[in-house]
This record gives C-alpha cells, sequence and structure tokens, in this order.
C-alpha cells in the first residue's frame, strides 16, 4: 500500500494489526479522519490522512 491509495476498513485493520471490527469502532471515533468516498457499508479514506493521524499522535486502537 503506498500513500496515494485509498484504503478500506480492513486496509486500516491491517496496517494497525488489529480486527476488522475493531477498525471499525476506531474509524467511528470523534478525531479519526474523514473517509472521502462513502456508500452503504463501504468507506474508503487516503492512506496519507491515516498515516499522518498517526504520526500525530492516533488514538491507541487497542482501546
Amino acid at each position: 500500500m503506498t500513500a496515494g491509495d485509498l484504503w478500506t476498513t480492513a486496509d486500516i485493520a491491517r496496517r494497525l494489526s488489529i480486527s476488522v471490527e475493531r477498525a471499525r469502532r476506531l474509524c467511528a471515533r470523534d478525531g479519526f479522519p474523514r473517509p472521502i468516498q462513502s456508500e452503504p457499508h463501504f468507506d474508503r479514506w487516503r492512506a496519507h490522512d491515516i498515516e499522518a493521524w498517526l504520526l500525530e499522535g492516533g488514538t491507541d486502537p487497542s482501546r
């Protein structure tokens, strides 16, 4: 995956080494980047936005 990619919840889960369900809960939290594409049951985020969020001290996904 590159920074220009669009990531699904499954991609985010893989990047953070967490379950998809835990990634869904994380993506719903305040402060998490907003998806740039939303369809019923399917969102996509810019990989760059997620990586930037992590570098800025994004919330611990284990909580």
